[in-house]
Protein backbone atom coordinates (compact mmCIF):
# COMPACT_ATOMS: atom_id res chain seq x y z
CA UNK A 1 0.00 0.00 0.00
CA UNK A 2 0.97 3.82 -0.56
CA UNK A 3 2.13 5.66 2.02
CA UNK A 4 0.62 9.22 2.69
CA UNK A 5 3.23 10.64 0.87
CA UNK A 6 3.03 8.25 -1.86
CA UNK A 7 -0.27 9.13 -2.76
CA UNK A 8 -0.10 13.07 -2.68
CA UNK A 9 2.65 12.85 -4.89
CA UNK A 10 0.73 11.15 -7.65
CA UNK A 11 -1.73 13.67 -7.56
CA UNK A 12 1.19 16.03 -9.47
CA UNK A 13 1.12 13.14 -12.07
CA UNK A 14 -2.37 12.57 -12.61
CA UNK A 15 -3.34 16.16 -14.47
CA UNK A 16 -4.93 14.81 -16.77
CA UNK A 17 -7.57 13.02 -14.96
CA UNK A 18 -7.35 15.11 -11.65
CA UNK A 19 -8.09 18.43 -13.60
CA UNK A 20 -4.61 20.00 -12.52
CA UNK A 21 -3.02 22.43 -13.91
CA UNK A 22 -4.07 23.30 -18.18
CA UNK A 23 -6.08 20.67 -20.12
CA UNK A 24 -8.59 21.18 -22.48
CA UNK A 25 -11.50 19.21 -21.34
CA UNK A 26 -14.43 21.29 -21.86
CA UNK A 27 -15.62 20.49 -18.08
CA UNK A 28 -12.49 20.99 -16.36
CA UNK A 29 -10.70 24.45 -15.19
CA UNK A 30 -8.33 25.96 -17.78
CA UNK A 31 -6.35 28.49 -15.94
CA UNK A 32 -3.60 31.16 -16.56
CA UNK A 33 -1.32 31.04 -13.38
CA UNK A 34 -0.79 34.63 -13.39
CA UNK A 35 -5.06 35.13 -12.95
CA UNK A 36 -7.11 33.03 -11.32
CA UNK A 37 -10.01 32.04 -14.15
CA UNK A 38 -13.27 33.68 -13.82
CA UNK A 39 -16.36 31.69 -14.24
CA UNK A 40 -20.08 32.23 -13.07
CA UNK A 41 -21.44 30.02 -10.78
CA UNK A 42 -24.61 28.42 -9.84
CA UNK A 43 -23.51 27.12 -6.13
CA UNK A 44 -23.41 29.35 -3.32
CA UNK A 45 -22.20 28.99 -0.13
CA UNK A 46 -25.08 30.50 1.54
CA UNK A 47 -28.70 30.12 1.49
CA UNK A 48 -31.99 32.92 2.34
CA UNK A 49 -31.91 32.44 6.02
CA UNK A 50 -35.87 31.76 5.93
CA UNK A 51 -35.28 28.54 3.60
CA UNK A 52 -32.42 26.87 5.79
CA UNK A 53 -34.62 27.35 8.68
CA UNK A 54 -34.58 24.32 11.25
CA UNK A 55 -36.72 22.84 13.93
CA UNK A 56 -34.54 24.47 16.17
CA UNK A 57 -36.42 28.06 15.24
CA UNK A 58 -38.95 26.75 17.96
CA UNK A 59 -36.67 26.94 21.11
CA UNK A 60 -36.80 31.11 20.24
CA UNK A 61 -40.13 31.12 18.73
CA UNK A 62 -41.86 32.59 22.00
CA UNK A 63 -41.70 35.95 22.66
CA UNK A 64 -39.61 37.54 25.75
CA UNK A 65 -40.59 40.43 27.15
CA UNK A 66 -38.32 43.57 26.72
CA UNK A 67 -35.78 44.36 28.83
CA UNK A 68 -32.16 46.00 28.62
CA UNK A 69 -29.48 45.40 26.63
CA UNK A 70 -27.25 44.38 28.98
CA UNK A 71 -27.21 40.43 30.20
CA UNK A 72 -27.09 39.65 33.28
CA UNK A 73 -24.96 42.13 35.39
CA UNK A 74 -22.51 44.37 33.16
CA UNK A 75 -19.90 44.79 35.05
CA UNK A 76 -16.40 46.60 33.84
CA UNK A 77 -14.31 43.79 34.45
CA UNK A 78 -14.47 40.11 32.76
CA UNK A 79 -14.82 38.47 36.33
CA UNK A 80 -16.05 34.81 36.47
CA UNK A 81 -18.31 35.40 39.02
CA UNK A 82 -22.07 35.51 37.83
CA UNK A 83 -23.64 38.46 39.21
CA UNK A 84 -26.83 36.49 39.65
CA UNK A 85 -27.80 33.11 40.58
CA UNK A 86 -31.04 33.69 39.60
CA UNK A 87 -32.15 32.29 36.20
CA UNK A 88 -33.79 34.90 33.81
CA UNK A 89 -33.73 36.00 29.62
CA UNK A 90 -33.34 39.16 28.19
CA UNK A 91 -34.64 39.70 24.55
CA UNK A 92 -32.38 42.28 22.21
CA UNK A 93 -34.54 45.49 22.66
CA UNK A 94 -36.34 46.24 19.76
CA UNK A 95 -37.45 49.62 21.06
CA UNK A 96 -34.05 50.55 22.45
CA UNK A 97 -32.47 53.11 20.57
CA UNK A 98 -28.93 52.49 19.57
CA UNK A 99 -26.26 55.60 20.99
CA UNK A 100 -26.43 58.47 18.33
CA UNK A 101 -22.50 58.36 18.84
CA UNK A 102 -21.60 54.84 17.19
CA UNK A 103 -22.37 54.72 13.43
CA UNK A 104 -24.38 52.21 12.22
CA UNK A 105 -22.58 50.72 9.15
CA UNK A 106 -26.08 49.10 6.88
CA UNK A 107 -23.19 46.78 5.27
CA UNK A 108 -22.38 45.51 8.49
CA UNK A 109 -25.67 44.99 10.13
CA UNK A 110 -28.30 44.57 6.60
CA UNK A 111 -32.09 45.04 6.52
CA UNK A 112 -32.07 45.82 10.59
CA UNK A 113 -33.23 49.51 11.28
CA UNK A 114 -30.96 51.21 14.05
CA UNK A 115 -33.57 51.58 16.04
CA UNK A 116 -33.93 47.32 16.22
CA UNK A 117 -30.12 47.16 16.79
CA UNK A 118 -28.96 46.98 20.80
CA UNK A 119 -25.05 47.55 22.18
CA UNK A 120 -23.16 46.00 24.96
CA UNK A 121 -20.19 48.31 25.62
CA UNK A 122 -19.13 46.48 28.90
CA UNK A 123 -17.85 43.67 29.78
CA UNK A 124 -20.52 41.21 31.14
CA UNK A 125 -21.11 37.87 32.50
CA UNK A 126 -23.55 35.78 31.60
CA UNK A 127 -24.60 33.47 34.50
CA UNK A 128 -24.79 29.53 33.76
CA UNK A 129 -28.53 29.79 33.56
CA UNK A 130 -29.04 32.98 32.32
CA UNK A 131 -29.45 33.61 28.15
CA UNK A 132 -29.81 36.04 25.28
CA UNK A 133 -32.11 35.80 22.53
CA UNK A 134 -31.95 38.21 19.60
CA UNK A 135 -35.52 38.37 18.09
CA UNK A 136 -35.59 38.10 14.23
CA UNK A 137 -35.36 41.51 12.66
CA UNK A 138 -33.42 42.90 15.79
CA UNK A 139 -29.18 42.96 16.05
CA UNK A 140 -27.21 42.71 19.07
CA UNK A 141 -23.42 44.73 18.56
CA UNK A 142 -20.75 43.72 21.04
CA UNK A 143 -18.27 46.10 21.54
CA UNK A 144 -16.55 44.57 24.45
CA UNK A 145 -15.56 41.23 25.94
CA UNK A 146 -18.04 38.84 27.06
CA UNK A 147 -17.83 35.38 29.45
CA UNK A 148 -20.73 33.10 28.14
CA UNK A 149 -21.83 30.78 30.61
CA UNK A 150 -25.35 30.70 29.58
CA UNK A 151 -26.89 30.46 26.24
CA UNK A 152 -27.29 32.83 23.18
CA UNK A 153 -29.83 32.83 20.53
CA UNK A 154 -29.14 33.90 17.52
CA UNK A 155 -32.52 34.57 15.51
CA UNK A 156 -31.70 38.27 14.05
CA UNK A 157 -27.90 39.38 13.79
CA UNK A 158 -24.99 39.34 16.06
CA UNK A 159 -22.48 42.15 15.61
CA UNK A 160 -18.94 40.92 17.06
CA UNK A 161 -16.81 44.04 16.93
CA UNK A 162 -12.83 43.55 16.42
CA UNK A 163 -12.04 44.29 20.28
CA UNK A 164 -15.10 42.38 21.18
CA UNK A 165 -14.58 38.40 21.88
CA UNK A 166 -16.83 35.72 23.36
CA UNK A 167 -15.79 32.74 25.37
CA UNK A 168 -17.26 30.99 28.03
CA UNK A 169 -18.44 27.32 28.66
CA UNK A 170 -22.00 28.62 27.70
CA UNK A 171 -23.33 28.07 23.81
CA UNK A 172 -23.96 30.27 20.90
CA UNK A 173 -27.38 28.87 19.29
CA UNK A 174 -27.80 29.55 15.22
CA UNK A 175 -31.45 29.13 14.29
CA UNK A 176 -31.19 30.01 10.80
CA UNK A 177 -27.78 30.51 8.84
CA UNK A 178 -24.35 31.56 9.94
CA UNK A 179 -24.49 34.72 7.78
CA UNK A 180 -26.50 35.88 10.86
CA UNK A 181 -23.46 36.44 12.57
CA UNK A 182 -21.50 38.88 11.58
CA UNK A 183 -17.96 38.27 13.42
CA UNK A 184 -14.11 40.33 12.90
CA UNK A 185 -13.85 39.90 16.96
CA UNK A 186 -12.98 36.51 18.59
CA UNK A 187 -15.58 33.86 19.42
CA UNK A 188 -14.19 30.82 21.42
CA UNK A 189 -17.53 30.18 23.03
CA UNK A 190 -18.61 26.59 21.70
CA UNK A 191 -21.38 27.20 18.71
CA UNK A 192 -24.57 25.30 18.22
CA UNK A 193 -25.51 25.06 14.27
CA UNK A 194 -29.17 23.92 13.33
CA UNK A 195 -30.35 21.04 11.61
CA UNK A 196 -28.87 19.45 7.87
CA UNK A 197 -31.95 21.12 5.49
CA UNK A 198 -31.91 19.75 1.96
CA UNK A 199 -32.91 21.63 -0.75
CA UNK A 200 -33.43 20.53 -4.66
CA UNK A 201 -30.92 17.50 -3.53
CA UNK A 202 -27.96 19.91 -1.61
CA UNK A 203 -27.60 19.86 1.73
CA UNK A 204 -26.99 23.10 3.80
CA UNK A 205 -26.08 23.20 7.49
CA UNK A 206 -26.70 27.12 8.37
CA UNK A 207 -26.63 28.31 5.06
CA UNK A 208 -23.03 26.28 4.38
CA UNK A 209 -23.27 24.00 1.55
CA UNK A 210 -21.73 20.37 2.74
CA UNK A 211 -20.21 18.01 0.33
CA UNK A 212 -18.43 15.17 1.93
CA UNK A 213 -18.49 11.34 2.26
CA UNK A 214 -22.08 11.31 4.02
CA UNK A 215 -23.68 14.21 1.79
CA UNK A 216 -24.15 14.36 -1.78
CA UNK A 217 -24.80 16.75 -4.80
CA UNK A 218 -26.75 16.34 -8.04
CA UNK A 219 -25.24 14.93 -10.95
CA UNK A 220 -25.69 18.44 -12.74
CA UNK A 221 -24.69 20.36 -9.57
CA UNK A 222 -22.14 22.93 -10.21
CA UNK A 223 -21.26 24.99 -13.68
CA UNK A 224 -17.85 26.81 -12.75
CA UNK A 225 -15.69 28.19 -9.99
CA UNK A 226 -17.52 30.63 -7.08
CA UNK A 227 -16.70 34.36 -8.23
CA UNK A 228 -15.84 34.50 -4.27
CA UNK A 229 -13.58 31.92 -3.69
CA UNK A 230 -11.55 33.78 -6.81
CA UNK A 231 -11.89 36.90 -5.50
CA UNK A 232 -10.45 36.02 -2.01
CA UNK A 233 -7.89 34.31 -4.34
CA UNK A 234 -6.25 36.90 -6.03
CA UNK A 235 -6.64 38.78 -2.64
CA UNK A 236 -4.35 36.41 -1.21
CA UNK A 237 -1.61 36.46 -4.10
CA UNK A 238 -1.34 40.38 -3.65
CA UNK A 239 -1.24 40.59 0.01
CA UNK A 240 1.03 37.33 0.51
CA UNK A 241 3.55 37.89 -2.60
CA UNK A 242 3.31 34.40 -3.60
CA UNK A 243 1.75 32.91 -7.02
CA UNK A 244 -0.80 31.28 -5.40
CA UNK A 245 -1.85 29.29 -8.99
CA UNK A 246 -5.15 27.34 -8.84
CA UNK A 247 -4.22 23.86 -10.27
CA UNK A 248 -7.53 22.35 -9.41
CA UNK A 249 -11.02 24.42 -9.45
CA UNK A 250 -14.37 23.51 -10.80
CA UNK A 251 -15.06 19.55 -11.48
CA UNK A 252 -18.13 18.66 -12.97
CA UNK A 253 -19.15 15.11 -12.22
CA UNK A 254 -18.53 13.35 -14.91
CA UNK A 255 -14.93 14.44 -14.59
CA UNK A 256 -14.68 13.42 -10.93
CA UNK A 257 -16.27 9.85 -12.01
CA UNK A 258 -12.87 9.52 -14.38
CA UNK A 259 -11.03 10.92 -11.40
CA UNK A 260 -12.26 8.40 -9.03
CA UNK A 261 -12.16 5.76 -11.41
CA UNK A 262 -8.37 6.08 -12.29
CA UNK A 263 -7.50 6.01 -8.63
CA UNK A 264 -9.50 2.65 -8.30
CA UNK A 265 -7.38 1.29 -10.96
CA UNK A 266 -4.37 2.43 -9.54
CA UNK A 267 -4.43 1.69 -5.72
CA UNK A 268 -7.88 0.57 -5.59
CA UNK A 269 -10.76 1.61 -3.96
CA UNK A 270 -10.42 1.39 -0.04
CA UNK A 271 -6.98 3.54 -0.87
CA UNK A 272 -8.51 5.85 -3.21
CA UNK A 273 -11.79 6.89 -1.20
CA UNK A 274 -8.13 7.96 1.44
CA UNK A 275 -7.35 10.81 -0.46
CA UNK A 276 -10.26 10.95 -3.89
CA UNK A 277 -13.89 11.59 -3.59
CA UNK A 278 -16.71 9.07 -5.04
CA UNK A 279 -18.09 11.19 -7.76
CA UNK A 280 -21.21 13.76 -6.37
CA UNK A 281 -18.90 14.01 -2.99
CA UNK A 282 -16.20 15.68 -4.29
CA UNK A 283 -15.85 19.98 -2.83
CA UNK A 284 -14.56 20.70 -6.25
CA UNK A 285 -17.73 20.34 -8.04
CA UNK A 286 -19.87 22.99 -5.30
CA UNK A 287 -17.29 25.47 -7.00
CA UNK A 288 -16.32 26.72 -3.23
CA UNK A 289 -13.40 24.49 -3.17
CA UNK A 290 -9.81 24.70 -4.88
CA UNK A 291 -6.31 23.31 -4.59
CA UNK A 292 -3.03 25.64 -4.76
CA UNK A 293 0.01 25.11 -6.15
CA UNK A 294 0.75 21.90 -5.41
CA UNK A 295 -0.48 18.37 -4.77
CA UNK A 296 2.44 17.14 -3.50
CA UNK A 297 3.12 16.19 0.43
CA UNK A 298 6.16 18.23 0.65
CA UNK A 299 3.82 21.72 -0.61
CA UNK A 300 2.89 21.85 3.26
CA UNK A 301 6.54 22.95 4.17
CA UNK A 302 7.09 25.42 1.69
CA UNK A 303 6.55 29.14 2.88
CA UNK A 304 3.21 29.72 0.75
CA UNK A 305 1.20 26.77 2.55
CA UNK A 306 2.47 28.13 6.01
CA UNK A 307 1.06 31.42 4.96
CA UNK A 308 -1.71 29.89 3.21
CA UNK A 309 -2.59 28.44 6.89
CA UNK A 310 -2.17 30.79 9.11
CA UNK A 311 -4.01 33.62 6.87
CA UNK A 312 -6.49 32.28 4.61
CA UNK A 313 -9.43 32.41 7.33
CA UNK A 314 -8.93 36.11 6.67
CA UNK A 315 -9.80 36.03 3.13
CA UNK A 316 -12.68 33.44 3.79
CA UNK A 317 -11.53 30.27 3.29
CA UNK A 318 -10.23 27.16 5.57
CA UNK A 319 -7.89 24.49 4.57
CA UNK A 320 -10.41 21.88 4.84
CA UNK A 321 -8.50 18.27 5.50
CA UNK A 322 -6.78 19.29 8.05
CA UNK A 323 -3.68 16.84 9.73
CA UNK A 324 -4.88 16.45 12.77
CA UNK A 325 -8.92 16.05 11.60
CA UNK A 326 -8.23 12.90 9.54
CA UNK A 327 -10.09 10.68 11.29
CA UNK A 328 -12.92 12.86 10.91
CA UNK A 329 -13.02 14.28 7.39
CA UNK A 330 -11.99 10.92 6.20
CA UNK A 331 -9.47 12.38 3.84
CA UNK A 332 -5.48 12.38 4.31
CA UNK A 333 -4.44 15.98 5.29
CA UNK A 334 -4.46 18.14 2.19
CA UNK A 335 -2.54 21.54 2.96
CA UNK A 336 -3.48 22.55 -0.78
CA UNK A 337 -7.19 22.36 -0.42
CA UNK A 338 -9.01 25.45 0.47
CA UNK A 339 -12.75 25.71 0.41
CA UNK A 340 -14.80 29.45 0.57
CA UNK A 341 -17.04 29.80 3.55
CA UNK A 342 -17.09 33.91 3.36
CA UNK A 343 -14.90 36.01 5.96
CA UNK A 344 -17.42 36.04 9.32
CA UNK A 345 -17.92 31.88 9.19
CA UNK A 346 -14.05 31.10 8.01
CA UNK A 347 -13.31 33.31 11.16
CA UNK A 348 -15.43 31.50 13.36
CA UNK A 349 -14.06 28.24 12.10
CA UNK A 350 -10.61 29.30 12.73
CA UNK A 351 -11.32 30.29 15.94
CA UNK A 352 -12.99 27.42 16.85
CA UNK A 353 -10.01 25.21 16.32
CA UNK A 354 -12.50 22.76 14.54
CA UNK A 355 -12.81 20.77 11.07
CA UNK A 356 -16.01 21.80 8.97
CA UNK A 357 -17.57 18.68 9.89
CA UNK A 358 -17.25 19.24 13.57
CA UNK A 359 -18.24 23.00 13.84
CA UNK A 360 -21.15 21.91 11.32
CA UNK A 361 -21.65 18.97 13.87
CA UNK A 362 -22.41 16.49 10.89
CA UNK A 363 -20.84 13.29 9.81
CA UNK A 364 -17.86 12.90 8.00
Amino acid sequence: MNTKREIAALCAAAALFSGCGNNSDPDANSFDNSEVYMSSSSSSSTVESSTSSSSSSSSTSSSVETSSSSVAESSSSSSSTPASSTASSSSVASSKPVSSTVEIRPTEIPDIPPENVSEINENTVVAENDEIRIEKDSALRLNSEMELNGDLYVEGKLFIEESAKISGTGTIHVVNSFDDIICIGTVTAKIDAPEPVEIDGVTYVGGVLVANKKYSLPKDFGSGLSKDLNAAVKAMRADSGFKMPIISGFRSYELQERVFASWCAKDGEEVARTYSAVPGHSEHQTGLAADITSCMASYANTAEAKWLAENCYKYGCIIRYPADKVAITGYIYEPWHIRYLGKSTAKLVHDSGLCLEEFLEIDG
